[in-house]
């Protein structure tokens, strides 16, 4: 059920974009929601059920970049340690359903997937991949160094290339980064993640209105 309100929820924003005035950041704008439909497709049973209960705020935190890029601040990966750590810090403060906690899940995965490609995703053709894959839950260690390592595979060799083959891995590691980084947070909170996605299990996009190349 809640597959057929996102995708309600797409068309519309994507009927606004279209015919607003400010379209520098639409299609990225819209990519950014999908990473969070599809991250949210591999989360674990009991966090999936909590983020969907305050997915407007988890989606308001996905945009600040966006929100924040027309005051030219500039998002630097780094910030995502402390982003994380205070996010576990709410959490086992019981925090849970307050605002501010809900938001940070969204605005950490903003920064995982700014880390990974600040500049991808900007235009129709490199948008959604048609498929994307879970690879399987891996628990996020030491985070600086794991950011470090985000950065020296896929930022920096993988910037303003937009082959759409690259662009489509760079979307698959965002999303499983993305779950990866909420599922440890959740859980060294002391939650319950709840049953986790199969490995391998895909989601398919192919029938999707932002994949149709005549959409701009």
């Amino acid at each position: 059920m809640y597959k057929k309100l996102l995708n309600i929820f797409v068309l519309l924003v994507l009927f606004g974009i279209i015919f607003s005035p400010d379209s520098a950041f639409a299609f990225k704008s819209i990519t950014r929601d999908q990473l969070i439909y599809d991250a949210l497709e591999f989360c674990p049973s009991e966090l999936q059920k909590y983020l969907l209960d305050n997915l407007p705020s988890v989606s308001a935190g996905m945009h600040f970049a966006e929100i924040h890029k027309r005051r030219s601040y500039s998002i630097d990966p780094y910030e995502t340690v402390s982003i994380y750590n205070n996010l576990i810090n709410d959490l086992k403060q019981g925090r849970q359903n307050e605002y501010n906690t809900t938001h940070a899940f969204g605005v950490l995965a903003c920064f995982i997937a700014e880390t990974i490609s600040p500049d991808n995703f900007k235009t129709p053709q490199h948008l959604i991949p048609d498929d994307v894959k879970y690879d399987g839950y891996q628990e996020v260690g030491e985070v600086k160094s794991h950011i470090a390592s985000l950065v020296e595979n896929y930022r920096i060799p993988c910037r303003k290339k937009w082959d759409k083959d690259i662009t489509e891995i760079l979307y698959n590691v965002a999303v499983n980064e993305i779950v990866d980084y909420w599922t440890s947070a959740w859980e060294q909170s002391g939650f319950q993640a709840g049953t986790r996605a199969s490995n391998g299990k895909k989601i398919s996009h192919q029938n999707l209105v932002l994949n149709l190349k005549a959409v701009g």
